[in-house]
């Protein structure tokens, strides 16, 4: 089967400003919280249009912010008031949130007002539901921000590496109307908040949900705490997302005995899970009248580039699926070349409005233009099937060579996962690091023999380390940058 290439637009997308959208549904609520709390999209609308938020036109904001309405109704009054917001987990160290300041030098900082002693010099230009607007403005002079800079999105969570995505109105708002439409969304549903607002799926689920006129439930409690349940069901949540962390945790929760009549649909993403656990899922949901999505994506792109239906959930589970709406993916070979037969492995490039402008590392890279002009190189290796739907099978450079033979990590953990070892690897060539959970010695010996026969390497060449759990990002993706013998147990 030959494959043909999608076409994007020719002509990007209309989107209308926030402002408009926010007046559009001006009478809907958008925020609601355990304290019976309400915020409508007029509010949100009145707070960006004060003479404080007014101020931050075309100016940086740091928003350090939790799952609450005060935090959130802020972010997007920034948005409207056509601020860039700046968004930064707020479980950051004070160390990493020092260096970013310095970096980038930020304009105002939205933050709980517990947190704002930070600055008791500072000026408070507004207080909101619990949130202060604060101005670090010190006179001196700072690079102008590009027009078309909409929104900064950190690369790696919580780690406070200096590394940001840019992102134009453009990237934002394309994105979230293709989910719109994927996900049939319309202003009756109400997801329940299970992802950060600084991490990419959670910030899309808000503005896709914003674009249609829906409203949120807003919460910061997790799957274990009672408090999170009652609440969803207090409200008659109707859809809840997660990354395959999540998704472990609920079905040891025992999720599918749960009586949840109102859930209408489940999301994953944010990292690959198992196809054995996707069909369980996706039969589940079958079961209960609900659907079950799959998607794909990247901070890059705003952060989603494909999706598996949910009529393809069970038939098509391990694979990401077809592109977006108004996006085209394709695979290419080191040289550049368009592969076009399936079952050959290239990189995965993806093309569509919602790519990033670029990368920024400090304030001066703020003024840059649109240096990707569309295109991604997802830096992810996949193949595509004869339907056209798109299987991830590494990484780049998550490579690693066995005295001379090249080893694909992410195949190693597959490998161990079908066994039922939790695990986690890294290392270098010619040694292979392997991280358990709980792991005994007689367990780490196990291990290293089917490893060593598998792979066909000498007990020289791999060490099995154990860790009580593995390090993980606020998205609950393993954060291999973490994994280091020092803090680990040498069991094998």
């Amino acid at each position: 089967m030959m494959y043909c290439p999608a076409e994007i637009p020719s002509k990007p997308l209309a989107v209308p400003a926030l402002a408009e959208v926010l007046a559009q549904f001006s009478e809907n609520i958008l925020l609601r919280d355990e304290t019976g709390d309400l915020i409508s999209y007029r509010n949100v609308l009145d707070i960006a249009q004060t003479k404080a938020f007014h101020a931050t036109r075309r100016r940086l904001v740091m928003c350090v912010v939790n799952n609450d309405i005060g935090g959130i109704a802020g972010y997007l009054a920034l948005l409207a008031a056509n601020a860039v917001p700046m968004m930064v987990s707020p479980t950051i160290s004070p160390t990493a949130l020092d260096a970013l300041i310095a970096a980038y030098r930020p304009d105002y900082v939205w933050l709980s007002q517990q947190d704002a002693n930070r600055w008791p010099t500072a000026e408070s230009q507004e207080n909101q539901s619990g949130y202060a607007l604060i101005s670090l403005s010190n006179g001196s002079s700072a690079p102008e921000l590009h027009d078309e800079l909409a929104l900064l999105l950190s690369t790696s969570g919580s780690t406070g590496s200096g590394k940001y995505v840019r992102l134009s109105h453009q990237n934002v708002w394309s994105n979230a109307k293709a989910i719109a439409d994927y996900l049939a969304l319309n202003a009756d549903e109400l997801p329940i908040t299970t992802l950060p607002p600084s991490y990419s799926y959670g910030l899309s689920i808000i503005h896709s949900h914003l674009w249609v006129g829906a409203g949120l439930a807003v919460t910061g409690k997790t799957f274990f705490e009672r408090d999170f349940w009652n609440f969803l069901r207090e409200v008659k949540a109707t859809s809840l997302a997660g990354v395959p962390y999540h998704y472990e945790i609920l079905k040891k929760l025992r999720f599918a005995r749960m009586e949840l009549p109102h859930l209408s649909t489940l999301t994953q993403a944010g990292g690959s899970m198992s196809p054995e656990l996707t069909q369980e899922y996706a039969t589940h949901c079958k079961n209960k009248d609900m659907r079950f999505f799959t998607m794909y994506g990247q901070t890059e792109a705003s952060p989603r580039m494909s999706y598996v239906s949910a009529e393809q959930a069970f038939a098509k589970a391990g694979t990401i699926g077809q592109p977006i709406p108004g996006g085209a993916l394709e695979l290419q070979s080191e040289t550049g070349d368009v592969l076009t037969d399936a079952h050959v492995v290239g990189e995965l490039v993806y093309r569509g409005p919602n790519v990033c402008l670029g990368y920024a590392e400090g304030r001066a890279d703020l003024s840059l233009g649109d240096v990707n002009q569309g295109v991604l190189h997802t830096g992810d290796l996949a193949e595509r099937d004869a339907d056209g739907y798109y299987r991830i099978v590494g990484r780049q450079k998550r490579f690693i060579k066995l005295f001379g033979n090249r080893i694909n990590l992410q195949d190693v953990e597959q490998q161990l996962s079908a066994i039922d070892v939790d695990a986690a690897c890294s290392g270098r060539d010619d040694l292979l690091e392997v991280y358990l959970t709980a792991g005994s010695a007689a367990k780490a010996l196990e291990v290293k023999k089917a490893l060593m026969a598998s792979l066909r390497v000498g007990a020289q060449g791999l060490a099995v380390y154990g860790l009580d759990a593995l390090p993980r990002s606020e998205s609950g993706k393993v954060r291999y940058v973490d994994l280091h013998p020092v803090k680990a147990r040498l069991l094998a």
